[in-house]
């Protein structure tokens, strides 16, 4: 995890640590065939409503909004190209 100047942040995990942390939902990495995925990781106000208007846009539910050890509150889903997409609230 990075700090960007702007004060946001970035991250990079491994498919494979991502399969690892969200489990069975998540496709298998070497499914991929060589196309690159990502996880979007994203801090958001109401995580439950952008992940439901990705729901409605055609992504699949990985893992519905639950509370995760790190103490952020996170919603995930799969977009048709194969991306992670995270909405998340940060813990208080």
């Amino acid at each position: 995890e990075f700090s960007l100047p702007d004060g946001s942040k970035i991250g990079f995990m491994p498919n494979a640590g991502i399969k690892q942390l969200l489990g069975d939902k998540f496709p298998d990495p070497a499914q991929a065939a060589g196309i690159p995925r990502a996880e979007i990781y994203l801090v958001v106000n109401d995580p439950l409503s952008y992940h439901q208007r990705a729901l409605e846009a055609g992504a699949l539910e990985i893992q519905s909004l639950q509370e995760m050890p790190w103490g952020d509150t996170v919603a995930y889903s799969l977009d048709p190209d194969g991306h992670v997409l995270a909405f998340a609230k940060g813990g208080e």
